[in-house]
């Protein structure tokens, strides 16, 4: 979070993710003149990076993905959008909605969901012991394991921390990393390089079965960089591992929209930045009759 940002404890609109989508959506929001937050991570669009060039984006013939994202940023930019980098961990339906992160919280009346699609599959195991030894954030859980053994999975250097931050509480901890080049963790902790067969538990989470061994452990915290859509929120309808919409882009959740990949094929940029603008100009639509409610 930048330097001088202080979260307000009530939003009218809050945006999860700063992909196209969520950028696209931002935009319509200020120039609605609507009170909303941004929120994002440390490098907003990834995979746009990464495209060697782009020939289907109108206006911007033959461009590098790379360049039309610093477009976009720069857009963002120019209008006095703030992007903040702070991780959504729940959302509880109100009205109005709950968004719970990293040992904060903050209330918005209308949510966007543009939070991509995760490269990374569920865990087997991972749905069904949730809350039951399975968890997303180990700073925020670490009380209820002080003396106990614990299982770090992570996909990015985010989660050095919190398993350094584990290692003052727990008896043991595992560090599995799925990205590269690990920098600095506790001496305590049992760095394992091995492929995820399984997070096992009747009840609660018993061990995690790798392909060369078993590790039995009280918990398991699985750190991603974006968290799939259907453990954010409760109750949320899916469809083909995609948040189910209709045609305004609204939810199973009154006052919930999705846009861009989470809402489905086709995983086109067009889609998601047009998905954007559709959702926040039907989102302040909702808002607008709350205000006459």
């Amino acid at each position: 979070m930048s330097e001088g940002f202080q979260l307000k404890s009530h939003y009218q609109l809050a945006i999860v993710g700063c992909g196209p989508a969520g950028m696209s959506a931002a935009l319509n929001a200020k120039i609605r003149n609507k009170d909303f937050i941004l929120l994002g991570s440390d490098f907003c669009s990834p995979k746009l990076a990464k495209a060697p060039q782009i020939d289907n984006y109108l206006g911007f013939h033959e461009i590098k993905g790379e360049d039309l994202r610093q477009n976009f940023l720069n857009h963002v930019k120019a209008m006095g959008i703030e992007i903040v980098p702070w991780k959504v961990l729940n959302i509880y339906p109100g009205p109005p909605f709950t968004l719970v992160g990293n040992n904060e919280s903050f209330e918005a009346d209308a949510v966007i969901l543009a939070t991509g699609v995760s490269p990374t599959k569920l865990l087997p195991g991972e749905t069904d012991l949730l809350g039951r030894g399975v968890g997303y954030c180990a700073t925020c859980d670490g009380p209820l394991y002080k003396g106990k053994k614990v299982a770090i999975i992570s996909y990015s250097h985010e989660g050095e921390a919190e398993a350094n931050f584990m290692a003052e509480i727990c008896s043991e901890v595992y560090y599995l990393p799925f990205y590269k080049e690990v920098g600095r963790l506790d001496s305590r902790i049992i760095q394992k390089k091995a492929r995820i067969k399984e997070i096992f538990g009747t009840q609660q989470v018993e061990k995690l079965v790798l392909d060369s061994e078993e590790i039995p452990v009280d918990g398991v915290f699985v750190l991603r960089e974006s968290l799939p859509a259907e453990q954010i929120v409760p109750g949320l309808d899916m469809e083909k591992g995609a948040i189910k919409v209709n045609r305004d882009l609204e939810t199973s959740v009154p006052g919930l929209f999705a846009a861009g990949d989470c809402s489905g094929q086709p995983y086109q940029l067009n889609k998601a930045v047009g998905e954007g603008g559709t959702a926040a100009l039907n989102a302040i639509k909702y808002l607008d009759e709350m205000k006459k409610e």
